[in-house]
């Protein structure tokens, strides 16, 4: 289960990526003490963590070459 922070911190990415939320009212919260410096670069960051993680990627080819098209 993920934490409050994480959900947050998801919420946040969200919008970001759906263009809701800018750099500008990131570094605002950043500025306010809403967020830190580095969770303002987790939401702006485009992957989710361990999203490049060789063995996940392994992982993901395999359990779709076995899914039926």
């Amino acid at each position: 289960m993920k934490s409050g922070a994480e959900l947050f911190l998801g919420y946040y990415k969200g919008k970001y990526k759906k263009g809701e939320l800018t750099e500008e009212q990131l570094s605002q919260m950043v500025t306010a003490g809403t967020i830190t410096e580095d969770e303002k670069q987790y939401i702006m960051k485009g992957e989710e963590p361990g999203g490049n993680d060789p063995d996940l990627v392994t992982y993901y080819e395999m359990t779709q070459s076995i899914l039926p098209k």
